[in-house]
């Protein structure tokens, strides 16, 4: 089963982060993310034609976002999306930032 495919599970607090070797096998599967420097989110730039479609790309993540009860960090301009995962909660990274990370390529 692949990332997209998963459920995003509720975390716990006392939640262990993920490693960033166990993060580095788990990017392969989520193609056009990266591993941030500190290793504790997972990054994706997006580009479009214009204001509209970028707005429209957040409103359809927003709408899985709250699907999954997982959400990602967006930053929305003219023509781009950026996109952060990480898990606030345990300050670092869990498996259900790869399974939204999936699930938004899939709708991408």
């Amino acid at each position: 089963m692949t990332q997209g495919e998963q459920e995003c599970i509720p975390c716990s607090q006392a939640g262990q982060k993920m490693s960033r070797q166990e993060a580095e096998t788990l990017l392969r599967d989520v193609p056009g993310w990266e591993l941030s420097v500190d290793g504790n989110a997972i990054l994706r730039n997006l580009k479009f034609r214009n204001f509209k479609q970028a707005l429209e790309c957040v409103n359809r993540i927003g709408v899985l976002a709250e699907e999954q009860k997982h959400h990602p960090d967006i930053v929305l301009g003219w023509g781009y999306v950026r996109l952060t995962l990480q898990t606030h909660s345990i300050g670092g990274l869990h498996a259900n930032d790869f399974i939204l990370a999936g699930k938004i390529n899939n709708i991408l």
